[in-house]
This record gives structure tokens, C-alpha cells and sequence, in this order.
């Protein structure tokens, strides 16, 4: 297991051992709310807050491996789920229940003050089942084509890929043991047979029981070729000479690693262990998570923090879950997040309830880590994708001219009220009209392109791309000084001067000129714009391909 996995089971045993910590004090609540309703049974109020103890508790105990509890918890809940609703239980049946719960749970204090023999199943999925992500993108390139094997891998390595080349087919299936790429690029002739690349995959597939994304590449374009690449579950398929621009964006649109792609959830639920746990499993596989053990604090916190779903329970002091979901729909800013209901709630008819104040997904507690990072991300992916409509350029899938003006107000906003530093690049392609008039607007735009993806591939997740007009790109460096956010521009410049650029059988290569500037230099958004562009036009007046300090 690596570092990064047992970081996570090492917080989230932390997490485990809060709770079984609080677990008597929260059975005591339980009992403590029970004699309240035992002693008045028509206070319905007192009867709510037992009802919430034991839905909590029916969560939270199967969450970290409490199972007989959390279901006997489920059980109790369901019988006095009906007395919510109508009143007409008997004294006999009330002290028939108190009785039960109270024996029940006294009991349960003695015994659960020992830690469980074995980790809960949550933690025993994340033992053993892969990491959701990976640190970096390891490309197998595998292709007897010696020069073909060095100019790809150049490109690709100034994407910031890490490539492998293996000559020899018959060294894949090895290298596939020893280390598992993210991709694996393959010629489809070698020496061994006209189509030994698609039978060596098929092999290693059948052998180790192994699909790992793979794109083919070949001097031909027949349909036949295609159609065997199809047949092998190939991703993707490339004449030589490859166009290295289009692979990338192939790569990552197979590539596993951007599966959670820093998705902003926000956690509604008044049991803060539970909330840290599973929040603790978001984080890990890159989510940026806020917990919110206040719903009354809701809007003022979307405000901020502007997730991209939010993650409820159906129980909660003050209002209910349905209730906060109805409230957050009123509002047009939020009447598309995505919301889902993370409860111990089987009640079929509650669960509707919840659909109709708006929810778009009930999972029920407990729940597996990668359902639960399969569903958040799913949902979180088509809201983005939905809003990149409304605020993505076309052609490069960066933030446009007036969501980028919109963030950085955003951010600048976050900055004065943290302390924290903020820097904003303006980029523009050198020469840029000369291409367009040498090669066309179609070679113009395949830079355009390669730009953007290059920003995106070596900023940080945190930092906010977008294209100001035209060849004009802006970047957002959060937390970062001028001084610092130059020397990273610096090597992404560095890098996009080396990719090859093709045109018909023409090679060359762009560059650009950047000029930056933080909030030393201006408080306000729009000035922060001026400088920073003032400082661009010094690096063109200078010579180009240079970035400038204001």
C-alpha cells in the first residue's frame, strides 16, 4: 500500500477511534432522550429528538463497523417512526419500547467500550482496493520505431507525462507487472505479425486479467486496421506521424486521474465524526470538501465556498434535510447544484419526499468509498459540464472572457478576507496573426489548444485558467506572490516553446509573453487586469517570449 493510502486509514482510523470514544456518552443521549418521552408521551418534541438520536446512530455506528448497532439502532427508529406522524400509540406500548431501547442500550455502553476486532468494512474496501487516483500519468509507449519513440516522447514529456518507451513487444507484459501504467500507446505491426500489438494486448488482458486503457497507433488508416483496433477495446486510434496535441487530449480523455478532479463538496450533517469520515475519503481522492455542522449557516457558506453538490442527511437540529433542500431551491443561484441525501433513512416514502424538495440522489448509509466517489463525481461532472457551457470558451474549454473577470472578483474577495496573497498572469501568443496568414485559422486554433492544455496540465488545480480574447489567456494564482507565480509561468514557458507544432508536413514552434501582478500592486480587480496586461505589453516590447514583474 503507498503513503497516500495509509495517510487516509490512518485519519480515518483517528476518525474511528472519536467515535467509539463518544459512543457511550452518545448511547447515554439516547437513554437520556428516551426518559424524556417515557416521562411525557404526548411531548411530540421529545419524541423528535429520540427519533433523531437513533436515525443518527443508525448511520454512524454501520459507517465505522458497528453493524449489530447500527442496525438495532435502524430497527428502533422504524418502530417509533409512525408515532411521528400519528399519535396513537398506549402507555403499554410506550413502556413495552422504553423498556427494550433502555435495556438494549445500557447495556451497549459496557460493551462498546472495547474497539472492534476488525476494521470496519469502509476501511477494509480502502485496504484493499486501488487508488481512485494517481500521482502522476505513466504513458507505456511501446514501438520498435526508434525515432518515431523519441519525438513522441519528448512531446508527451513536455505535457508533463511521464513516458516509458519499450521497444520490444515482448517486454510489455513484464514491464505491465513490474509497474502498471495509466495508458499504454502501441504500435500495431511489429516484426512478430502484421497485427502483434493488438494480439500482445489481448494476451496480457486474458492473462493478468488486466484492462488498462490503450490507444493504437500505425501507418495505416484502413478500416480493417480500425476495426481489429475496436475489437482489442483500443481508446483510441493514430496514423504516424502522431499528432501529439490529439493524443494528449485522447490521454486525458481515458485517463482515470481526473476522475474527482477537485469537485467542491459541501457536507450538511449535525454528526460531525460521520461528516468528517466521509469527508476525509472525498478529500483523498482530490475533492475539496467544506463540512457544515450548522444548517442555519447554509446560504452565507454557498456564498463562499460555491460547491458544486451538496451531500445532506435527512435528520437534522433546527430543520430538517428536506426542509434545507426546499430553502436552497428558492434561491435561483442554487437551483442547479446537485444534491444528494447521504442517510440512514430506508423509508422508501421519505426518500421520495427528499426527490421532491429538490434531491437528486438518496444514498443510504453505510456506503462503500467508491460508490460514493463514483456518484458525487458523476453528478459534480455533469453540473460542470452543464456550466461550461454558460462560462467555457469552445474551442479551449478555459473559463471565458467574463466568468474569468467573474472569479477573479471571487478570489480577490477570499484573498482580503484571509490575508492571503493573489497573483493574475496575462499570456499572449507571440506572432499569433502571422500563423493564422501562414498556416490558417485551423493551425491557429490547434495552438490555441495546445496552450490551454499545457496550463492546465503543469497549474495547479487551485489556479484558474481562462481565455481573455482572442490569443489572450488569464491565470488566477491563489495564495501565491507575483514573484513566485513568474517562476512557475516561466517553466510552462519554457515548455510550450519546445512542442512541435504541425501544419500539412510543417513543423514549428509559439511562444508567448506574460506580464504578472498581485495584489501589492492592486487591490481591485479590474486594476489587478491593467497591470498585469501593462506588464505583458513590456515582455513584447522587450524582444517576446519573456515574462514580465509589474
Amino acid at each position: 500500500m503507498n503513503s497516500k493510502n495509509d495517510s487516509l486509514l490512518e485519519k480515518l482510523r483517528a476518525l474511528e477511534a472519536v467515535f467509539l470514544q463518544k459512543l457511550p456518552g452518545k448511547c447515554e443521549e439516547i437513554i437520556s432522550a428516551l426518559n424524556d418521552f417515557a416521562a411525557h408521551p404526548d411531548n411530540k418534541d421529545a419524541l423528535t429528538v429520540l427519533h433523531r438520536h437513533l436515525h443518527t446512530m443508525a448511520g454512524s455506528a454501520g459507517t465505522f463497523g458497528f453493524s449489530e448497532l447500527g442496525l438495532q439502532a435502524r430497527a428502533f427508529e422504524s418502530r417509533i417512526k409512525p408515532w411521528l406522524v400519528s399519535p396513537v400509540w398506549t402507555a403499554e406500548e410506550v413502556q413495552h419500547l422504553a423498556t427494550e431501547l433502555r435495556h438494549y442500550f445500557t447495556h451497549a455502553v459496557a460493551d462498546l467500550r472495547q474497539a472492534p476486532d476488525h476494521e470496519s468494512e469502509l476501511m477494509a474496501d480502502l485496504v484493499h482496493g486501488e487508488d481512485v487516483l494517481n500521482e502522476t500519468r505513466l504513458i507505456y509507449l511501446v514501438d520498435e520505431d526508434e525515432d518515431q519513440q523519441a519525438a513522441i516522447t519528448l512531446q508527451l514529456e513536455h505535457f508533463g507525462y511521464e513516458v516509458r518507451r519499450i521497444p520490444h513487444l515482448k517486454d510489455l507484459a513484464l514491464a505491465i507487472a513490474t509497474r502498471r501504467p495509466d495508458v499504454i500507446v502501441i504500435e500495431l505491426s511489429f516484426p512478430e505479425g502484421k497485427n502483434a500489438g493488438v494480439d500482445e494486448i489481448k494476451r496480457i488482458e486474458q492473462l493478468q486479467r488486466l484492462r488498462i486503457p490503450t490507444i493504437f497507433i500505425s501507418k495505416t488508416s484502413s478500416f480493417e486496421s480500425r476495426l481489429l483496433a475496436v475489437r482489442a477495446k483500443g481508446d483510441g486510434y493514430f496514423t504516424k506521424p502522431v499528432d501529439v496535441v490529439a493524443l494528449t487530449e485522447r490521454i486525458d480523455t481515458i485517463s482515470q486521474r481526473d476522475l474527482s478532479n477537485g469537485y467542491r463538496i459541501l457536507i450538511i450533517d449535525d454528526d460531525v465524526v460521520t461528516a468528517k469520515f466521509y469527508g476525509a475519503i472525498l478529500r483523498d481522492v482530490g475533492m475539496n470538501v467544506r463540512l457544515l455542522n450548522d444548517p442555519t449557516q447554509v446560504l452565507a457558506v454557498m456564498t463562499d465556498f460555491r460547491p458544486e453538490l451538496l451531500l445532506l442527511d435527512v435528520y437534522m437540529p433546527v430543520c430538517s434535510g428536506v426542509e434545507l433542500s426546499r430553502l436552497i431551491r428558492q434561491d435561483n443561484s442554487y437551483v442547479d447544484v446537485p444534491i444528494v441525501f447521504l442517510s440512514s433513512e430506508a423509508d422508501v416514502n421519505k426518500q421520495l419526499d427528499a426527490v421532491k424538495a429538490g434531491a437528486d440522489d438518496f444514498i443510504t448509509k453505510p456506503v462503500p468509498p467508491e460508490y460514493l466517489v463514483s456518484s458525487l463525481s458523476t453528478r459534480a461532472e455533469r453540473y460542470r459540464s452543464l456550466r461550461a457551457l454558460i462560462m467555457r470558451d469552445g474551442l479551449t474549454g478555459l473559463l471565458n472572457h467574463t466568468a474569468i473577470k467573474e472569479q477573479l472578483e471571487a478570489e480577490v474577495l477570499q484573498a482580503h478576507r484571509n490575508g492571503a496573497p493573489l497573483a493574475l498572469a496575462m499570456i499572449d501568443l507571440d506572432n499569433f496573426k502571422k500563423i493564422n496568414d501562414s498556416y490558417g485559422h485551423a493551425t491557429g486554433d490547434q495552438v490555441l489548444r495546445t496552450l490551454a492544455r499545457i496550463l492546465r496540465q503543469r497549474l495547479r488545480r487551485t489556479d484558474i485558467v481562462g481565455r481573455y480574447g482572442g490569443e489572450e489567456f488569464a491565470v488566477i494564482f491563489p495564495d501565491t506572490t507575483a514573484s513566485t507565480a513568474r517562476r512557475v509561468l516561466d517553466k510552462v514557458r519554457q515548455a510550450f516553446s519546445k512542442v512541435s507544432q504541425h501544419s500539412e508536413d510543417v513543423e514549428f514552434s509559439v511562444t508567448f509573453s506574460a506580464g504578472v501582478a498581485d495584489m501589492e500592486k492592486a487591490n481591485d480587480p479590474d486594476q489587478l487586469f491593467d497591470v498585469a496586461d501593462t506588464a505583458m505589453y513590456v515582455s513584447k516590447q522587450e524582444g517576446r517570449n519573456r515574462i514580465t514583474l509589474a
